[in-house]
């Protein structure tokens, strides 16, 4: 019995081979998953990661696709889609208790209408909150990692863990929960206040994204924000914005966002992101960094 056999008669949507990752990111590039999987609920998760560590499998869990690029020779092993089988928010008190699955808009919009505030920043940022809060992602001067009580994961050996409190750090797009399991579930600390104008930053803060946001498939920002320097004027400043290589361009609307403009490869996303980086580094010594994920094999 395969993989696709034994595995899969366990998962109520079974398990899809050599999957395109082009279809599952917001880039829309990407080579073929060996396995990929979509857990029902929690029940399933822990069945996958077992059956990972039995057969001593690759595994890479993903949420909505954003802020990732796979290169065109796909991912060996099995890939793990986590978004709707965690994809919750319920209130308890002044915190929220949220899936972490849940799209980062969709969180701060439930937030609101459970009459808390403090997730307004949140609204707009692409993906979902377990890959937000492992890369402490942020925007408009607040980040996700100030609002973490506490967050439960599954470990490599199926066991589920909490942590709050010191054991929990965060710092400009990164944390210490990187490779220490997967993130599950979080409790935000949050607070009552003026729902009113809490709506009303959210749609002050999407209209000022869809101001200075390319409308064209890409992964969010792409390098990192220098201190005091926005990575998207360095790049312009630099020239660099419109360049482009094949179907990949630096954005003309903003600098640190490429754009995929219709047939894109993930080689040529990556190729554009070296240059970039070898022109701001030529013109103005600045070594930038990139913020997206980049997994996956060469064709």
């Amino acid at each position: 019995m395969n993989i696709e056999q034994e595995l899969g008669r366990k998962l109520k949507e079974g398990v899809k081979v050599n999957e395109p990752m082009s279809l599952h990111t917001s880039w829309q590039v990407g080579g073929p998953a060996d396995y990929y999987l979509c857990p029902a609920d929690l029940d399933e998760l822990l069945e996958i990661v077992r059956y990972r560590k039995k057969y001593d499998l690759p595994l890479y869990v993903m949420g909505n696709g954003t802020n990732l690029l796979v290169r065109d020779g796909g991912i060996r092993g099995m890939v793990v889609n986590i978004s709707s089988a965690f994809c919750y928010v319920n209130r308890e008190d002044e915190a929220l208790v949220a899936g972490a699955g849940t799209p980062m808009t969709y969180l701060a919009r439930s937030a609101a209408e459970k009459g808390l505030v403090g997730l307004e920043f949140c609204i707009g940022i692409p993906g979902s909150l377990g890959g937000a809060i492992i890369m402490n992602a942020g925007s408009f001067g607040g980040y996700i990692g100030e609002r973490i009580q506490s967050v439960k994961l599954v470990t490599c050996d199926a066991e589920i863990i909490n942590l709050a409190g010191d054991e929990l750090s965060f710092s400009y797009r990164t944390s210490n929960l990187l490779g220490r399991g997967i993130l599950i579930e979080a409790v935000l600390q949050l607070k009552q206040g003026d729902i009113e104008e809490s709506l009303q930053m959210m749609e002050h803060f999407l209209s000022e994204r869809e101001k200075r946001h390319p409308d064209l498939p890409s992964a969010g920002s792409v390098f990192r924000n220098m201190p005091g320097q926005p990575a998207g004027k360095i790049i312009e400043e630099t020239g660099c914005k419109g360049m482009k290589i094949g179907g990949a361009e630096v954005s003309c609307k903003h600098a640190n966002f490429i754009v995929n403009t219709g047939k894109a490869t993930a080689a040529d996303i990556i190729e554009l992101i070296e240059q970039v980086k070898k022109m701001v580094k030529e013109d103005c010594g600045i070594e930038l960094q990139p913020e997206v994920k980049i997994i996956g094999e060469e064709s």
